[in-house]
């Protein structure tokens, strides 16, 4: 059972750490141009890919992925670089960010899967 006198320790030890992560979501921070998308086939059915274009470029900031590119991707950075994001089509790109700036992610989908990089812009 949860004790009351823990909790103010409890309380404590979030604040401290939400500050922490928080300052860390900024490493990624910057403008990322759209590199590539290939898009490959993940089943044997008769459907063809769709042929993708050079994805629109991204900005982040404070962990906060966003594009106001066509497909107006959206989603989040964790501070080891890791991210999710989601377009108007509703497709699910998870990807990771290297320490070089490149960012490479794949949405799965029921016939294809799309392998999409962006490299970060310097300046």
């Amino acid at each position: 059972m949860f004790g009351w006198r823990k909790l103010p320790l409890t309380i404590a030890s979030f604040a401290l750490a939400v500050p922490l992560a928080a300052a860390q979501t900024t490493t990624f921070d910057g403008h990322y141009a759209g590199a590539s998308a290939h898009a490959t086939k993940s089943t044997p059915s008769q459907r063809k890919c769709p042929r993708e274009s050079t994805p629109d470029s991204l900005s982040i900031a404070n962990g906060v992925v966003h594009s106001t590119g066509h497909d107006r991707w959206a989603g989040t950075v964790s501070p080891d670089g890791s991210l999710v994001i989601r377009n108007r089509r509703h497709m699910r790109v998870s990807g990771q960010i290297d320490p070089q700036g490149t960012i490479s992610g794949e949405y799965h989908g029921p016939a294809c899967i799309v392998a999409y990089v962006w490299h970060k812009q310097s300046g």
